[in-house]
C-alpha cells in the first residue's frame, strides 16, 4: 500500500466569479483499483482554465495535467510500484487519488522530467486534432492560435509532410516560438492574412486550417482563407463566445468544419481505430523522450503553486511573455 506521510494536502480552488484560492483537503487513501500520487509538477491549461473562470458560477477544482510519484497503491492494482513517476489527469493539488487505469495514468519515461511530462495531456489534445485533420503530403496548412495546444499541434503537423505550415497569432513572441518549432511562415496582422495566403498558395487557399485560439472570429476568418473543399478543425475551446456568422461563403466553398474535442476520443481500442486517448498520451511522452517534440521552449514560467493567481494573471494579461506555465508542488 505505502504509507501517507501527511494527512492534509493543498489544492487550487476557483470559486464564483473566478476567485482563486489554495484550499486544504484531507488526503484520501486509494481504494480498490486506485493510486495516490504525490505531485511534483502540473501544467496550467490556459484555454480550459481561463475559459472556465469566465463562466464560473460555482466552485470547481481546475487542472488535468499532473506529474508526480506514486505514493500509495490500492487493492487489486497491478503494474505500479511506490515511487513510480507517472502522468495523470489529476487536478492541481499536492496529492491526487485517481483510477489506476491506462486512460487515467501513464508511466513517465525515465529520461523525461516531471516538468516536460506535464505536456503529455495537452499534447494528446493536439494529436487528436492532427489525426482528425488527416493532413496529406504536400498540403498547405495553417494553425491559428499559438498557445500551448497550437504550438504542440504545429510541431506534430510539421512531421506530416505538409508543403507549408503557416502560424497565425496576434502576439509576435508566440510567433517567434512557432518559427523556432517548425512554422515555415507566420502572420500577426489579420489585415494581411488573405494576401499572405494567396501568395503562399498561388491564390488557391489553404487545404487545412487548425483553429486553436478558441475565438469564433478566427473560425470566420478561416472561411475566407480556405480553398474550395478545404478542412477547418475546431481544436480550441470557444467557451460560449458568440458572434453573428454569414455561412454563404462556407457553403459556396464546400468547406468541411470538424470539431476536435479530445474527451470524445475513444478509450477502447478497436482494429479500425487504435488511437485511444491513452495511446495518444503515451505517444506524446515517447515523442518528448526521443526529441521529436520540444516542450522546453514552451515553458516560460515555473512558479510555486501558492502563486497560481499570478500565474493565471500572466496567462490572461501578458501573452507577450507567457506561454506554458508549470506549477511547482515541491516547495
Amino acid at each position: 500500500m505505502g504509507e501517507i506521510a501527511q494527512k492534509w494536502g493543498e489544492c487550487v480552488k476557483v470559486g464564483p466569479g473566478g476567485k482563486v484560492d489554495i484550499e486544504k483537503f484531507p488526503i484520501r487513501k486509494p481504494g480498490p483499483d486506485e493510486v495516490l500520487i504525490e505531485t511534483v509538477s502540473s501544467l496550467i491549461s490556459a484555454g480550459t482554465e481561463l475559459g472556465s473562470q469566465e463562466v464560473a458560477h460555482r466552485v470547481f477544482y481546475p487542472g488535468y495535467s499532473n506529474a508526480g510519484r506514486v505514493a500509495a497503491i490500492g487493492e487489486d492494482v497491478k503494474g505500479f510500484s511506490i515511487g513510480d513517476p507517472v502522468l495523470s489527469l489529476g487536478n492541481h493539488a499536492t496529492h491526487v487519488t485517481v483510477p489506476a487505469t491506462p486512460q487515467s495514468v501513464a508511466p513517465i519515461p525515465k529520461d523525461v522530467s516531471f516538468d516536460h511530462a506535464t505536456f503529455g495531456v495537452l499534447g494528446s489534445v493536439s494529436m487528436n486534432g492532427i489525426r482528425k485533420a488527416k493532413i496529406e503530403l504536400g498540403e498547405f496548412v495553417a494553425i491559428s492560435g499559438m498557445g500551448v495546444v497550437g504550438q504542440l499541434a504545429l510541431q506534430l503537423a510539421s512531421q506530416t509532410g505538409c508543403e507549408s505550415l503557416l502560424a497565425i497569432d496576434l502576439v509576435d513572441f508566440r510567433l517567434k516560438v512557432a518559427k523556432a518549432l517548425g512554422a515555415t511562415h507566420t502572420c500577426s496582422q489579420i489585415s494581411e492574412l488573405q494576401a499572405e495566403v494567396n501568395e503562399l498558395t498561388d491564390g488557391k487557399g489553404l487545404d487545412v486550417i487548425i483553429e486553436a485560439s478558441g475565438y469564433p472570429e478566427a473560425v470566420v476568418a478561416a472561411f475566407d482563407i480556405a480553398r474550395i473543399g478545404g478542412r477547418i478543425m475546431l481544436l480550441g475551446s470557444i467557451w460560449h463566445r458568440k458572434i453573428e456568422v454569414d455561412f454563404m461563403n462556407f457553403r459556396e466553398k464546400d468547406l468541411l468544419l470538424i470539431g476536435c474535442h479530445q474527451p470524445k476520443c475513444p478509450t477502447t481500442e478497436t482494429i479500425y481505430f487504435p488511437w485511444t486517448q491513452q495511446y495518444n498520451r503515451r505517444q506524446i511522452l515517447r515523442m518528448i523522450s526521443d526529441g521529436r517534440l520540444n516542450v522546453e521552449k514552451l515553458i516560460t514560467n515555473k512558479m510555486p503553486f501558492t502563486e497560481v493567481s499570478e500565474a493565471y494573471r500572466l496567462l490572461r494579461e501578458e501573452k507577450d511573455k507567457s506561454l506554458g506555465v508549470v506549477l511547482d508542488w515541491t516547495q
